[in-house]
């Protein structure tokens, strides 16, 4: 019998993107009525826009 909380049935698991040489990973950011999930240094840092100042999405992360 198989069970869904068997983590040898969850597939492969993904790797952390990297972002400037540093990887990061995502986290939930809320700012008024925008929430997205966007990319932080281990460190605990967001990524930040220079251009827009604002915390760059986990999605844009190459």
């Amino acid at each position: 019998m198989s069970s869904k909380n068997n983590p040898e049935n969850r597939g492969r698991v993904t790797e952390l993107r990297k972002y400037g040489g540093k990887t990061v990973k995502p986290v939930l950011y809320i700012n008024g009525n925008t929430r997205y999930i966007a990319a932080m240094y281990e460190s605990g840092d967001l990524v930040i826009d220079k251009a827009t100042g604002l915390a760059i999405a986990y999605k844009d992360v190459a």
